[in-house]
């Protein structure tokens, strides 16, 4: 199930700053100072997001070419807001921590990222010369920075009734197979096998570079979230704590900035792993800017 309109409060997280000591060197060089930048590139981001997911729903549901271009950008911009936060909330440990180069690369990931959604924003006004589209969502005044202390809180925005959506139906009947998973991926990968490359020729592409769920790939079975955490670490060569636990492979993923938990079934550790969708994994596998796998191309497993 796409979970476009759950982020309420994603960059909530920004409680009050510890009073500091000033520091006696430049604004620039200032933590607190830093700090406030990357908010407010962070609230910059969340106006884009908002603008993304107005415009996608004004986009005729029955145009689907249109509708599926705008939406694999929205998609990209909800990665990019995934990892803000993570990236904030680091943000705050190494201030405390007084690491001022991580307090700096953080600023600095930051407004990467909320540049990225510029460009990403664009590109959805784009996908039809002819839709009439909203302006980029006004930039906001520019944050004055001293060498003072600081001390902010970001108040979560507050949104609509969500649209009603159906249940999602997890079964033996609806779920993603491995075999087909192992072509999406390969071609996520950009593994030289031609459009035309059978399921087998996949698995064993990917086997030969040891990208393959825990216990190797089971052709015709369901893919898990479990199975899903593991290959794609595995792909972009992560590490992980425990190599035998899926959900180190799941955390590695999320510390890398990827969407497990916008764009993927919600993992209890206690119950067995959920079945996903072949539209769930075929998200997740396109949110290019956020998701450093060797492509940011869409994928098309057919």
């Amino acid at each position: 199930m796409r979970k476009l309109f759950q982020l309420a409060g994603v960059i909530a997280l920004v409680s009050v700053l510890e009073a500091r000591q000033a520091l006696a060197q430049s604004s620039t060089n200032d933590p607190a100072a830093m700090f406030r930048e990357a908010v407010a590139s962070a609230r910059r981001l969340h106006e884009i997001f908002d603008g993304a997911t107005k415009l996608e729903e004004k986009t005729p549901p029955e145009q689907a070419a249109l509708l599926d271009c705008v939406h694999s950008r929205t998609l990209k911009i909800i990665g990019l807001v995934d990892m803000t936060e993570t990236v904030l909330t680091n943000m705050q440990k190494a201030i405390k921590a007084d690491e001022p180069e991580t307090v700096e690369q953080s600023r600095d990931d930051v407004k990467t990222s909320c540049a990225r959604a510029e460009k990403l924003f664009l590109e959805a006004q784009g996908c039809s010369s002819s839709m009439v589209v909203t302006s980029l969502p006004p930039k906001l005044p520019p944050v004055a920075v001293t060498n003072a202390s600081v001390a902010i809180k970001i108040v979560p925005r507050t949104i609509g009734p969500l649209p009603a959506v159906r249940p999602v139906e997890r079964t033996d009947q609806t779920c993603l197979r491995q075999d087909r998973f192992a072509i999406m991926l390969a071609h996520a990968m950009e593994l030289k096998l031609g459009d035309k490359a059978t399921p087998d020729e996949c698995i064993k592409a990917l086997g030969r570079i040891a990208v393959e769920p825990l216990g190797g790939w089971q052709p015709g079975k369901c893919v898990t979230v479990d199975n899903v955490y593991v290959a794609c670490a595995r792909a972009m060569n992560l590490k992980v704590k425990d190599p035998e636990d899926p959900l180190s492979y799941g955390q590695a993923l999320r510390d890398e900035g990827l969407g497990v938990d916008t764009l993927l079934p919600a993992r209890e550790p206690k119950l067995d792993p959920p079945y996903v969708l072949d539209s769930e994994v075929r998200d997740f596998l396109m949110t290019g800017y956020a998701a450093p796998l060797p492509s940011a191309k869409r994928v098309s497993p057919d």
